[in-house]
């Protein structure tokens, strides 16, 4: 039996257009028949891994212009241009087109991963964060279509824009990250589909980075839920946080060797006790943009190593007993901690995922799925 597929289709556009675009869908979709609406948990004897997705790109002619995270003020997409030192392999897309978000979620499902973590700015009242929203509430969408999961992680620190942005009181920039943290609470950590731990939901703070220890302790007894919050390592231990989950270990604009990185986490992963989870991550490098947009200085380099990095931080996130492995990133390719398929590492680094959580499958099988979308969307 195959899932229902519902997609939102821009007004005024041609039939034509507009049959291709539910075909391309019903065609992803179909391609994944059998255990897309099944919705079927992993094996216990593995834990779950989530891949970490930005939501925020915008390009046309689904948006009028380019977006900041394909630029970052500096480049120009439409000369070929972005801001990224690899290229999405189906080219520059927009987070809100259907078309992207059915073959994303496409090839999460086909790779085996069990869901997506979405990084989340807030409901609105800023810069892109509404756009940024809305995408978010596609993408749940989408996952939970296809049968998998979903969690949020919520950046804090756009509390100091709206502090020196909008120029409010730390008192009233706080109210506003309250009000999205109860939005959340009421909304999505109530969905079935949301990630959970022992039935609390997991709820990543990437930070704190702007809410204080006292402001956090404020707002974490209003959420109704009980969500088991989760924070960046080295803030993990502030009043109010349940855990920790690994990032990417880079800092100071410096190199990173394999010996380094790989002690920095499992300095993580060591301090994991029961009642207090740490969620192990794997990525496949980290090469920034921020220097070269003139946006802020490098945080690092950790070298892809031809697909090593990956391979290796897998493994070690894997043997570490985390209940969760966060796969970062998705498509962060400001950061160059991209996993979906790119010019330059083709679908090197899914297919290494693909062998470890479903050693059967064919990995033909994603590649399949890119030239079916690329020959959708040209004809």
């Amino acid at each position: 039996m195959l899932c229902r597929v519902e997609t939102d289709l821009p007004a005024g556009q041609p039939l034509g257009l507009m049959l291709r675009m539910r075909l391309l869908a019903l065609l992803l979709w179909t391609l994944l028949a059998g255990s897309m609406c099944a919705g079927a948990a992993p094996e216990p004897s593995r834990p779950l891994v989530m891949v970490h997705v930005m939501p925020w790109f915008e390009a046309p002619p689904t948006h009028p212009t380019w977006g900041w995270h394909w630029t970052m003020g500096k480049t120009q997409p439409a000369s070929g241009s972005l801001a990224t030192h690899d290229r999405p392999l189906i080219g520059a897309y927009d987070s809100s087109d259907p078309r992207v978000l059915a073959y994303q979620v496409a090839l999460m499902k086909t790779a085996g991963v069990d869901g997506a973590i979405i990084d989340w700015n807030g409901t609105g009242g800023f810069a892109d964060y509404a756009m940024i929203h809305a995408n978010t509430a596609r993408l749940i969408a989408a996952l939970k279509t296809a049968g998998l999961r979903f969690a949020i992680c919520v950046e804090d620190n756009p509390g100091h824009r709206f502090q020196a942005e909008l120029r409010l009181p730390r008192a009233a920039a706080t109210t506003r990250l309250r009000e999205s943290f109860q939005w959340l609470d009421q909304h999505w950590l109530t969905d079935p589909a949301y990630l959970r731990i022992d039935g609390r939901p997991l709820l990543f703070l990437f930070g704190p980075q702007y809410l204080e220890a006292k402001e956090w302790s404020e707002i974490r007894p209003t959420l109704a839920t009980n969500p088991l919050t989760l924070g960046l390592p080295h803030l993990s231990q502030r009043p109010g946080l349940d855990g920790a989950f690994a990032w990417i270990p880079v800092s100071g604009g410096q190199p990173s060797a394999p010996p380094t990185w790989t002690a920095a986490l499992a300095d993580v992963y060591a301090t994991a006790r029961p009642g207090r989870p740490v969620v192990a991550v794997a990525f496949p490098g980290f090469h920034d943009y921020y220097a070269e947009a003139g946006v802020g200085p490098s945080y690092g380099r950790i070298d892809d190593r031809a697909g090593l990095t990956f391979a290796e931080s897998l493994e070690q996130a894997w043997r570490s007993g985390a209940p969760v492995v966060q796969v970062a990133t998705w498509n962060d390719y400001g950061e160059g901690t991209v996993i979906e398929p790119t010019e330059g590492q083709g679908h090197r680094h899914l297919t290494t995922l693909m062998r470890r959580l479903k050693p059967q499958a064919d990995p033909a099988e994603l590649t399949r799925l890119t030239a079916d979308y690329l020959k959708a969307i040209r004809r």
